[in-house]
C-alpha cells in the first residue's frame, strides 16, 4: 500500500511540473523565435512483489517469493528544448529576418552574448542594428553592426549589401548542436561551457520574414487537458489508498 502511495504521489508532481511546462508555452505561442520546452519523463525503479506464508506457518516455511515487479511512477528527469523550426511569416519589413539554420548573435550594453531566432530588428538612432529589446547584432567580426541610411539587402547566407551592391558585413550566424545551448530568455539562448558554435553550412536567411513560435498552441492545451486528468487520476487513487491506510491502522489499532 506504501508503494501505491508512492507511486500516486510521484505521478502527480511529475503532472505538477508538466502542467507548468505546457503554461509557458502557451504563453508564448505568439512569441517571435520560441522555442516550446518538453518535459522528459524516467520511471523510477520497480519493486518485487513478494509472496509471504501466513505468520501461524513455520519460520522455515515463511520465505518470500518473488512473484513479480511493480512500478513506483515516473518522474520529471529534465526539461529539454524543442529546437525544431516555427513557421515563417512574411512581414515585408527590410530588416525582419529568418533563418532555416543556426541563431543570430546578439550582445547586450554589459557585454554578453546570447543566440536568438528573434529577427525582429531595427536601427538605432546611431544606425546601428539592434534587436527589438535594444540588444548588439553582431557580425562576422563579432562587433555591432553598423547600416548605412538608405535601405540594404540582405543574402541568404547572411551578406548585407547597401544599395549599391558593395558588402557591408555579415551577420554572425552560428549552430549548436542539441544541448550546447540553455535557455535564457523568453526567445534568447547562451552556450554551456563557452561552446562558440559553427557557422551553418546554408543558413537560408529570409529577409522580410519572421520565425513564429514553435509551440502549437491547440497541441499544447490537448497535452496541458490530458495532464490535468493525470493529475486529477493520481489525486483520487492517492486518496483512496490514504483513507484506506487510515482505516487499516484503526482496526490493527483495536486488536
Amino acid at each position: 500500500m506504501i508503494k501505491g502511495l508512492y507511486s500516486a504521489f510521484t505521478a502527480m508532481e511529475a503532472a505538477w511540473r508538466y502542467q507548468d511546462v505546457l503554461a509557458n508555452n502557451i504563453a508564448n505561442a505568439n512569441t517571435v523565435g520560441f522555442k516550446r520546452e518538453v518535459a522528459s519523463l524516467a520511471p523510477l525503479g520497480d519493486l518485487p512483489i513478494a509472496q509471504q506464508a501466513p505468520v501461524p506457518a513455520p519460520l522455515s516455511a515463511r520465505i518470500q517469493a518473488v512473484v513479480g515487479q511493480i512500478g513506483t511512477g515516473k518522474f520529471v528527469a529534465r526539461f529539454v528544448t524543442d529546437f525544431q523550426q516555427g513557421m515563417l511569416r512574411q512581414t515585408g519589413l527590410e530588416l525582419d529576418l529568418a533563418l532555416s539554420a543556426g541563431f543570430f548573435t546578439i550582445r547586450d550594453e554589459a557585454g554578453n552574448v546570447f543566440y536568438t531566432r528573434d529577427g525582429r530588428f531595427q536601427r538605432d538612432a546611431a544606425g546601428s542594428l539592434v534587436t527589438s529589446a535594444g540588444y548588439y547584432v553582431l557580425g562576422d567580426d563579432e562587433q555591432p553592426i553598423t547600416l548605412p541610411p538608405a535601405p540594404v539587402t540582405i543574402a541568404a547566407d547572411g551578406t548585407i549589401r547597401d544599395e549599391n551592391g558593395a558588402e557591408v558585413t555579415r551577420l554572425r550566424i552560428r549552430a549548436f548542436a542539441p544541448g550546447q545551448l540553455t535557455r535564457a530568455g523568453e526567445a534568447y539562448f547562451r552556450p554551456i561551457d563557452g561552446v562558440e558554435g559553427e557557422p551553418p553550412a546554408d543558413p537560408g536567411l529570409r529577409q522580410g520574414f519572421l520565425e513564429s513560435s514553435n509551440a502549437n498552441l491547440v497541441e499544447e492545451l490537448t497535452s496541458l487537458l490530458a495532464v490535468q486528468r493525470v493529475y486529477q487520476a493520481s489525486q483520487a487513487v492517492l486518496a483512496r489508498l490514504d483513507g484506506t491506510l487510515d482505516q487499516a491502522s484503526g482496526e490493527l489499532g483495536r486488536l
